[in-house]
């Protein structure tokens, strides 16, 4: 079948969203290229701010955002992700190993 996938042009595996970063206010999450997130990053750091930034996602909508309602941007590559989620299952073993059946809550 791998044979068959390989002939045809199609992947192995599904494409990831790859590396992103991700623009966090109080009610939305905007997923923004790396260039986008440096292109805020430098209108935040200005000693006079702008009152909105503009932006366009991944998907490629538009949107304007109050600059003071901006909580944070950060960074989201695929690796980190992958060891966030390998961390995450280690931890739930974890607590799951500690688990007392016979303890009442």
């Amino acid at each position: 079948m791998n044979g068959l996938k390989h002939m045809q042009g199609l992947p192995e595996r599904p494409a990831g969203p790859g590396d992103y970063y991700e623009v966090t206010t109080e009610f939305a999450v905007w997923y923004v290229s790396a260039d986008t997130a440096a292109r805020i990053g430098r209108a935040l750091e200005r000693r006079w701010r702008p009152r909105w930034i503009k932006l366009v996602d991944l998907s490629g909508s538009r949107a304007w955002v109050r600059a003071d309602r901006i909580e944070s941007v950060s960074e989201s590559t695929e690796r980190q992700r992958t060891r966030d989620r390998q961390f995450q299952h280690l931890r739930r073993k974890e607590v799951r190993a500690d688990r007392r059946w016979d303890d009442e809550e």
